[in-house]
């Protein structure tokens, strides 16, 4: 098979796309990667189309702008190879068009559209499309099975942003709070960080070296089809915030983009002190929360729960962290008590019983990640994703 990778690569760092990337290159003869942020690689693509058995759009084409669609769109329709098509952050947000999102995805025209979201919500949102809906969750990665918790020096260990106000859903951030406060109720050694970033190799250390993490499912219980429902609050920021609270799309945000980490940091803390920020990134504070929060009704849409399972529940299994979890469904992927312990605040003695216990912590987790073999692998996810179009 002759496969043609497509992706939209700056300085990010999201450790399952290149597991994604490696499992297809796995199971293909050749492959050939186009990054469509540059110009000449997008060129090439439109040109070399038509000669590929398989054209593969990573997330991180749709993940975080439109913009790249735009581009892939410019990828000839009528003679182009087959396409699968990945999303990656399947949720609504007012500062990047879920609307436009599906017209462009409409316009491309996919064979498949690949979904992190549970079969049902997925089929529901890309319904205007033609192409079949597929659910493909994160993978298993492949990391070096840690056979002792001797060296592990963090007892409770997180990373992540806080889950910002527009997802209109708490239970990560609560879920965080509370365990975090239990382990520093019992003088436990406790590292989290709400802001720092991890590059891959970084991640799986620190979680190689945490007994313990916390989350909930990734995304929001509210997934929207249109934009109707965020008008009143883009209306409030073109008034209120016109200049430092950034869309998505806004002239210039592809080039910021691209630029080197280092440099990006540095312009986002001057851009910062003058009040310029990507809105995405915009923290209100209570007062203006709560106003935002009286512009939204969620329950007077269309809507349907985008709550799923993530790569970093999977990376900590392969990492042997055990997960004290908020109860939900995971993809029907995780099993309760075997993938992890449903959180119970109102249930402190268990927790504070199974925090205490290494040696039954050292079982769990050996067995959580014995339990999925190579089932849930992304080479596995992969050949079941060339299934749908061969």
């Amino acid at each position: 098979m002759h496969l043609a990778l497509i992706e939209a690569r700056y300085d990010y760092q999201l450790s399952y796309l290149d597991q994604w990337a490696k499992a297809w290159k796995q199971v293909a003869e050749k492959t050939e990667t186009f990054n469509i942020v540059r110009n000449g690689d997008l060129k090439k693509l439109q040109q070399k189309s038509n000669e590929f058995d398989l054209l593969v759009v990573l997330h991180s084409v749709t993940a975080d702008s439109n913009n790249w669609l735009k581009r892939l769109s410019k990828v000839g329709n009528s003679s182009r190879a087959p396409m699968i098509l990945f999303v990656g952050n399947e949720f609504s947000s007012p500062f990047l068009s879920t609307e436009l999102r599906l017209d462009l995805i409409s316009d491309i025209a996919p064979e498949v559209v690949a979904s992190q979201l549970p079969i049902e919500c997925a089929r529901w949102l890309y319904e205007k499309t033609s192409s079949r809906i597929v659910e493909a969750p994160s993978g298993l990665p492949e990391v070096e099975k840690v056979e002792t918790r001797e060296v592990r020096k963090i007892d409770f260990g997180y990373r992540g942003f806080p889950y910002p106000w527009y997802l209109l859903d708490e239970d990560r951030n609560e879920t965080v709070d509370s365990v975090s406060g239990l382990f520093q109720s019992l003088s436990k050694k406790v590292d989290i960080s709400f802001s720092q970033r991890f590059d891959s190799s970084q991640w799986f250390k620190f979680l190689k070296n945490s007994s313990f993490t916390a989350s909930s499912e990734a995304g929001s219980r509210y997934v929207f089809r249109d934009d109707e429902i965020w008008k009143p609050v883009q209306e409030y920021f073109l008034r209120q915030h016109k200049f430092s609270a950034i869309n998505n799309d806004a002239p210039g945000m592809n080039l910021l983009r691209q630029l080197p980490g280092p440099l990006k940091r540095v312009l986002k803390k001057v851009t910062t002190t003058f009040g310029v920020k990507q809105a995405s990134l915009f923290q209100p504070d209570s007062d203006e929360l709560e106003l935002l929060q009286s512009l939204v009704d969620p329950c007077k849409y269309d809507y349907r729960d985008g709550k799923a399972i993530s790569s970093r529940h999977l990376d900590a299994i392969a990492c042997g962290t055990w997960q004290l979890l908020k109860p939900g469904r995971y993809n029907d992927i995780l099993v309760p008590d075997l993938h992890y312990t449903p959180w119970d605040p109102m249930n402190l003695p268990r927790m504070t019983e199974l925090i205490s216990d290494p040696e039954i912590l050292l079982n769990r987790t050996n067995q959580a990640r014995e339990s999925f073999g190579q089932a849930h692998s992304f080479t596995a996810r992969v050949e079941g994703l060339l299934g749908t179009v061969r």
